[in-house]
């Protein structure tokens, strides 16, 4: 066998290895060769590895029945951790959220505050602070409304930040990875998640916030489509003549607004579930829905919709649960 794939056989191993530990938490190595499948003498040397890396923490002796006593290695959680930061708006004030999580998506602190300018350097202190705090944060994570075209912020609810190159200034600062995910996809993806949506379903999330135009995430295929540029969901520039910049987002038109909506998705995905995301929609728009749609075809296509106040809920897992996947190992080969 060559070094090559030598060494890429040792990386699946322990990546095999890593997975079965994060699930079992605390084991021994014949346990961890019987759920492994693989020799205790490959699991001594992958263990080792992992114990001088400090992924793994050799814990205390598992009792035995009569016996040579076994040590147990226990699973660091802490070993990467993810800052995460993300905002929404909260009763009519732009909110921030500002957690670390640990490698079981466990919250190990939060904090919120009111920010009435958003720039570049906004966040600089909160990220300090965290790093000096949490030494083992790998990953900062930002999720807010906007969207992110190769590194500059093209659309942003803040318009401090339009126009900016907000993710490379804190991946500069800070010398760490950054990712930037927008508030809606986030919420589908962390809705998803708690909802064990498999790959063969289709959700479409809309958020229609209080003083900004509505937004959209798709998940199809098991995970968010985002189109060829990350525009797919600014349903705000949909066809239908509307001037948000001066909307002054009375009832009426907004059930009108969003039964157009809901409905050219509809026509466009055939989804299994649509999540409507709002303070202010009221349920009797679902009814008002299903009116409208008359024909047969209409009716077979009419999805499950939910109305939700819980965006902040999905909105924290998903932007979590991005931060976490971008802390999952990848193969690498070593010569």
């Amino acid at each position: 066998m060559s070094s090559v794939n030598a060494n890429l056989v040792k990386e699946i191993n322990l990546n095999k290895l890593r997975n079965t530990f994060k699930f079992k938490k605390i084991a021994s190595k014949p346990q961890l060769a019987e759920l492994t499948g693989l020799s205790v003498v490959t699991i001594n040397s992958l263990v080792k590895i992992l114990v001088e890396n400090g992924e793994v923490i050799e814990d205390v002796i598992l009792p035995s029945n009569g016996g040579r006593p076994a040590t147990a290695y226990r699973f660091n959680s802490e070993f990467s951790l993810a800052l995460v930061i993300y905002m929404y708006e909260q009763r009519g004030k732009d909110t921030t959220f500002i957690c670390v999580s640990n490698l079981y998506g466990e919250i190990l602190e939060k904090t919120e505050i009111t920010m009435i300018k958003i720039e570049n350097h906004s966040f600089d202190s909160l990220i300090e602070k965290m790093l000096i705090k949490y030494p083992n944060i790998k990953v900062i994570s930002f999720g807010m409304p906007g969207e992110e075209i190769e590194g500059r912020l093209l659309i942003s609810d803040y318009k401090e930040l339009k126009d900016q190159f907000f993710t490379s200034y804190i991946k500069e600062k800070f010398k760490l990875p950054v990712i930037f995910e927008n508030d809606i996809n986030a919420a589908v993806e962390g809705y998803c998640y708690s909802h064990r949506i498999t790959e063969k379903q289709c959700v479409i999330g809309i958020y229609f916030p209080g003083k900004y135009p509505p937004g959209a995430g798709i998940y199809i295929n098991g995970g968010i489509y985002k189109g060829r540029n990350g525009l797919a969901g600014e349903i705000k520039y949909l066809p239908f003549e509307i001037d948000w910049e001066n909307f002054d987002y009375n009832e009426e038109q907004m059930k009108e607004i969003i039964i157009k909506i809901v409905l050219s998705f509809c026509c466009m995905y055939n989804p299994d579930t649509i999540v409507i995301y709002g303070e202010e929609i009221p349920d009797t728009i679902i009814e008002e829905f299903k009116r409208i749609c008359n024909s047969e075809a209409e009716k077979i296509m009419i999805p499950e919709i939910v109305i939700s106040k819980n965006l902040n809920h999905d909105f924290e897992v998903g932007i979590k649960q991005i931060a976490l996947k971008a802390l999952e190992p990848t193969l690498q080969l070593r010569r």
